[in-house]
């Protein structure tokens, strides 16, 4: 077991990474915490799954634990589900504040996390992200939110778990689908700050697309400790150093919500085509040498990312844009890279230039 420290002052905690780690959830959860009530927020999916009954085992020291179960997909992150979880913290938690316990991927960690932050003006979270996606990026940081149909994440907060642990046997039991996702986040860390990670990602892309046991503990592990130190100087996006996280998501969220978060896109294939599309509207800038545009490119279409915006409404993404919660002042905010391992915030893009980058 690995485990990386998010330096947070008193808001401060460990990520842990590893294999088992379900099973000594006990150990790695503060002690407090298992003395209240515990509200485990997951999907149907994962509860039918074996490793689950390891997590419960664990959990046995707590007075009660109950279930709540949400849709597995985005949608999951609305007010419906929100005032679900609600409903059911109000009903366990008379007495004493109970402890939130988020058991999914991203939608799972968001939802419940910020159902968490909410009621009663916050109560305890912990995450335990059973997705490649979530171990790597989304469960770490404490943004947490659900949707509007204009919008993904546009309504939430900043509210960090008292724990991660990330159990990396549980990656065993995804689709090939869900480890594509994942690395779609992967590669975007090899971009923003750190090019050997990218070009280890360029070595061994079978590997890691096979799960195999190495490559995968060494770049949850990455990633864990890139994401924390990032976390750690900017908690509150204030600073333009935790922007650098949003390279492809300005795009990314626009497609999902024009594709009114179907199953057309996942969050990875997404921010793959966020990726490359900030790739070419840096490269029309002068910004990215081509040949860097070309390999970010290159990898995304090795890993069987699609590429290009084919079904999609460039104006209807233009529109979704619009409510991007990076826009300050009235002016755009867009994530391009540089170099690889080396981006910025670029502000007031012309309409003109980001209608070229989508429709090339």
């Amino acid at each position: 077991m690995k485990k990386v420290k998010v330096l947070l002052a008193e808001r401060s905690y460990y990520v842990y990474t590893g294999r088992g780690l379900l099973k000594k959830v006990k150990t790695l959860i503060p002690l407090e915490l298992l003395r209240n009530p515990v509200l485990v927020v997951t999907n149907n999916t994962i509860r039918r799954l074996s490793y689950v009954k390891g997590l419960f085992s664990s959990l046995e020291s707590a007075p009660v634990v109950h279930i709540e179960i949400v849709p597995d997909s985005e949608k999951a992150k609305s007010f419906k589900t929100y005032n679900r979880i609600i409903a059911k913290l109000s009903e366990i938690g008379k007495k004493s504040k109970p402890t939130v316990i988020a058991l999914g991927g991203g939608v799972v960690g968001d939802v419940a996390g910020f159902a968490a932050s909410t009621y009663r003006r916050g109560v305890p979270y912990i995450q335990i992200p059973t997705t490649l996606l979530a171990q790597v990026d989304s469960s770490i940081g404490g943004k947490v939110a659900i949707d509007l149909p204009e919008a993904k994440n546009i309504v939430g907060s900043f509210y960090q778990p008292k724990a991660v642990i990330s159990d990396i046997s549980i990656l065993s039991t995804l689709p090939k689908k869900e480890i594509k996702n994942g690395l779609a986040e992967i590669i975007k860390y090899g971009i923003i700050c750190d090019y050997s990670l990218f070009a280890y990602i360029e070595r061994n892309l079978r590997k890691i697309l096979a799960l195999n046991k190495t490559c995968i503990e060494y770049l949850v592990w990455r990633c864990v400790s890139i994401k924390a130190k990032i976390v750690a100087k900017d908690e509150y996006d204030s600073k333009d150093i935790r922007a650098v996280l949003n390279l492809g998501h300005t795009f990314a969220h626009a497609i999902e919500a024009t594709g009114r978060y179907s199953k057309q896109f996942t969050h990875g294939e997404a921010v793959a085509i966020g990726m490359v599309l900030a790739g070419k509207m840096a490269l029309n800038l002068g910004m990215l040498p081509e040949k860097n545009f070309n390999r970010i490119k290159s990898l995304i279409k090795r890993a069987k990312f699609r590429v290009g915006l084919k079904g999609l409404n460039p104006s209807s993404i233009i529109k979704s844009i619009q409510y991007d919660k990076k826009f300050q002042k009235g002016k755009n905010r867009f994530v391009l890279p540089r170099k690889i391992g080396k981006v910025e915030v670029v502000e007031n893009i012309p309409e003109l230039l980001i209608k070229e980058t989508l429709t090339c």
